[in-house]
């Protein structure tokens, strides 16, 4: 199998694709292209109609990377290619920053005015709220939605109205309020002692400072397993009373099934490309809710994008859609890890992104594997004018919208 890794550039209309070789075979002498399918020394390496991407012989560039040694880990050689598309790339520049909106309420409820759900834990698949009512179930705004209105109103004649507006939404009695990422429940609706504040959490939340009321991590109280976040305000005993709840899509299971199931990484990337609109940043800080820790800085690269490879010990192609990223791996503490994370989290520029802790090392292992993807002298980042991502790895996140 001759190692095929490329990336499809359709603002160009060009097709940056890199083959491993053994040593003896030069690849700028011995490469053809017919009937679009790679050949070398007249012997097929990849075909390309397999995966609906058709090729054209004009503009081919062959060289070999600059930046890397002469053989790889295995004692091959690397080789870049360009190639032209034979038609250009339908998909528009405003169309790649839309992102599919998972578990709406359209979706649950099926073209009825209300609907009966039953969320479960997705670890013990324990009951969470009351299935005998039947939810009114609307859908919430833009997480950033309180910023946008901000943008829009340049003056006021009656500000009494603008704050009266602004106020917070809060959950209500029998309805389901769905966010991006989360179901927002009020606390009547829960079945009861089913969830527990996280002890982690709720230990070093300061009542003495901010708001009155706090948004505290919690678990499901038989598995401990996290479901999403409580907002606790504190009564006249000091006792500490639940007044709303978010559980996280990711974090639960919804019966009846609904026809999507995504994961994840899908309200991942809906995370990224919002907030990259919104607040026009395309750096990250991803932060584990329990631990406080940064398990990755991520620069978002390209947000939309599409990957051709061999699967992994086979000539059969895959093309997958993606992000392309460039990231830090913090699961492990070194010098470069605590330098960076300082630099990004003084800079305005970067957003902080928390999650449940299992779920932020989770995303690392993925965006470590999918480096292997690429070929050895892809993988990093390695230039002196880059301070921001000196050394980071190049890795892809899937889009299954």
């Amino acid at each position: 199998m001759t190692p095929f890794f490329a990336e499809e550039l359709g603002n160009i209309n060009v097709l940056r694709a890199s083959i491993s070789t053994r040593p003896s075979c030069n690849v700028s002498e011995s490469l053809q292209l017919k009937n679009n399918t790679i050949l070398l020394d007249h012997q097929p390496v990849v075909d390309l109609s397999t995966v609906n991407v058709s090729i054209s012989s004009d503009n081919l560039v062959v060289s070999q990377p600059t930046s890397s040694n002469n053989t790889d880990s295995s004692g091959l050689v690397p080789w870049e290619l360009k190639l032209s598309f034979s038609s250009s790339s339908s998909s528009l520049r405003s169309q790649q920053a839309q992102v599919k909106e998972w578990w709406t309420s359209k979706l649950l409820l099926g073209g009825a005015p209300t609907s009966k759900k039953q969320f479960h834990c997705q670890n013990c698949q324990t009951s969470l709220i009351d299935d005998t009512v039947d939810y009114k179930i609307k859908d919430l705004p833009s997480e950033h939605w309180y910023e946008l209105v901000e943008c829009w109103i340049c003056h006021e004649t009656k500000p009494e109205e603008h704050h009266a507006r602004m106020r917070p939404i809060l959950a209500r009695p029998n309805a389901l309020l769905v966010g991006t990422s989360y179901f927002l429940i009020h606390p009547d609706n829960l079945i009861q002692d089913v969830v527990q504040p996280d002890p982690i959490v709720s230990k070093r939340t300061n009542w003495d400072h901010g708001t009155f009321t706090k948004w505290i991590a919690i678990n499901c109280s038989h598995c401990n397993h996290v479901l999403g976040e409580g907002q606790y305000c504190k009564d006249n005993e000091e006792k500490m009373v639940l007044m709303s709840l978010k559980f996280f899509k990711y974090c639960i299971t919804i019966v009846p099934s609904l026809p999507e199931l995504p994961t994840f990484t899908d309200y991942f990337v809906s995370d990224l490309i919002n907030t990259a609109k919104i607040h026009a940043t395309h750096r990250f800080l991803i932060q584990g809710r329990q631990s406080e820790k940064i398990y990755t800085l991520i620069w978002l690269f390209n947000w939309d994008t599409n990957i051709i490879y061999n699967q992994q010990g086979t000539t059969q192609l895959k093309r997958d859609r993606v992000m392309k990223v460039i990231y830090l791996d913090c699961t492990k503490e070194t010098n470069q890890s605590k330098q960076n994370i300082a630099l990004w989290s003084n800079d305005k520029s970067t957003d902080h992104l928390i999650y449940p802790d299992h779920v932020c090392l989770d995303l690392v292992q993925q965006l470590n594997q999918s480096t292997l993807i690429l070929p050895e002298f892809m993988r990093k980042m390695d230039h002196p004018a880059m301070i921001f991502t000196r050394n980071f790895s190049i890795g892809f996140i899937h889009r299954s919208d």
